[in-house]
């Protein structure tokens, strides 16, 4: 819940009071205090969660000011902080009649609230928090739509959102929310619309102009949201989102020589480091330079050696460079990181294959499957790696899989029509034969490569002879 904030004192007389206070106590001495100034203290302890201090100064407040509540709402505050939420209700009760008049209070309460799960009771705190306050108002209806939220009620989050943009166009997170809830609803249309206005009022926003972006980009009308994004630049230079939106947009039209430039362009911001180098390197790969895409995946790796998707990046461009032992310890490197990602089992197969590692191969492949891997192209490549073994079983056994998910796929009807041949089943294995080479002739030659007994039968001889007389 976002709060008011309120300091009476410049840096350098706080560091002097926040260095005076932590002497008295490590000295185990006694000074006087202004209450304003034990405010002061109280917000910045419970700032940093230095928690068992700010009860120092409350402590100090009793002692020194038994009559004055000015700290009972901050009290309160520190208590939920200590998790001592119904002690905090308390005391807020205890204060209302004074404090009852002051926004602070019901914007108190209704943090309180909202932190135990009482979100009605949080939003009603929030209405007298409004009949209370003239000022700031912004941020009493973006608290509002915070609690919407925390109620999945969206539509009146946005409400009220719209309601604090209001009164403050430049409240950043204000429109950050906004985008947020548009982004749950998946409701990008309203979102771009909603953007467009706000920058009819604030046109040099950069924040207005990055999340109407991001709506577009979320659309996949690519090309407005990279003028979009060009507005943010242009408006503030220092706004490094931008530079890595716009990349990610870029790579998606797949110019990945300017997304390259744009992600250099992020890392001056030293934000995300570890990915920025990742989606580098992915753009190397893209454009087949496999050497600089290992630089960067190194990179990434050197930022955080957790990064599996990293690790599977560099492997990749190790067997590109024809580095397989490399290329291997790296891809079981990514699975010790995330042993139950599919992809990963699928693509070591895949490596395993191509290094003429069949059975190790194999045992990928089921992996690959066991973590939900599915995709047509695994079982193409197993039902190649089991033909390639002669264990016409587990071949039979990887089609019949295959072919529940995809009973179109013309491999797989092509391999079962081999596996039908050496099971002797020739009669059958014939008439589908026939009728798939209709449909595709061309993996006549598929068929004859792993199953070159085919040129031995007269039936066969002929079903190729006619195929190359059509």
């Amino acid at each position: 819940m976002e709060e008011f904030d309120d300091n009476h004192l410049n840096d350098r007389d706080m560091d002097q009071l926040i260095h005076r206070f932590e002497r008295m106590i490590e000295d185990g001495d006694s000074a006087y205090y202004e209450v304003d100034d034990l405010e002061s203290l109280l917000d910045h302890f419970m700032l940093h969660q230095r928690i068992e201090l700010a009860f120092k100064v409350i402590e100090t407040a009793h002692q020194q000011h038994p009559s004055n509540r000015q700290l009972s709402i901050k009290e309160a505050e520190l208590l939920s902080l200590a998790d001592k939420h119904r002690e905090a209700l308390d005391l807020l009760n205890e204060v209302e009649v004074l404090e009852g008049y002051n926004p602070e209070f019901h914007l108190t309460r209704a943090s309180i609230f909202s932190q135990i799960g009482k979100y009605e009771k949080a939003i009603r705190s929030l209405y007298q928090a409004l009949e209370c306050s003239a000022a700031e108002m912004d941020v009493i209806y973006l608290n509002l739509s915070i609690e919407h939220q925390n109620l999945e009620q969206y539509k009146e989050a946005i409400d009220f959102l719209l309601e604090a943009l209001k009164f403050n166009p430049n409240n950043e997170d204000a429109i950050y929310e906004l985008a947020y809830c548009f982004e749950l609803t998946k409701n990008f249309d309203e979102a771009v619309s909603t953007f467009k206005r706000l920058i009819d009022q604030t046109p040099y926003n950069g924040h207005v102009w990055f999340n109407l972006g991001a709506a577009y980009q979320a659309l996949g009308e690519y090309e407005k949201a990279l003028t979009a994004f060009d507005y943010v630049i242009l408006i503030d230079e220092g706004f490094h989102a931008a530079y890595f939106n716009k990349a990610n947009v870029l790579v998606r039209l797949e110019r990945h020589g300017e997304a390259i430039d744009l992600y250099k362009k992020a890392l001056a911001f030293d934000i995300l480091d570890s990915l920025i180098y990742f989606y580098i390197g992915d753009c190397y790969e893209h454009i087949e330079d496999h050497k600089n895409a290992l630089v960067y995946f190194e990179k990434s790796i050197k930022k955080d050696e957790t990064m599996a998707e990293a690790w599977i990046g560099a492997s990749s461009s190790l067997d590109e460079l024809g580095r397989e032992l490399e290329a291997l310890e790296y891809a079981k490197r990514a699975l010790k990181l995330d042993p139950d990602n599919g992809d990963y089992h699928c693509f070591l197969a895949g490596l395993q294959m191509k290094y003429d590692l069949l059975v190790e191969s194999a045992d990928s492949f089921e992996l690959a499957i066991e973590n939900g891997y599915m995709h047509e192209d695994l079982w193409e490549d197993y039902a190649q790696l089991s033909l390639t073994l002669r264990n016409y079983d587990l071949t039979r056994s990887v089609i019949d899989r295959g072919r529940k998910n995809f009973p179109e796929n013309q491999l797989l009807s092509l391999y079962d029509c081999i596996v039908q041949y050496q099971f002797g089943e020739e009669e059958q294995a014939f008439e589908n034969l026939v009728e798939l080479l209709i449909q595709a002739p061309e993996l006549i030659e598929e068929f004859v490569m792993y199953y070159p007994k085919a040129v031995e039968s007269k039936d066969i001889q002929f079903l190729i002879h006619s195929l190359n007389q059509k």
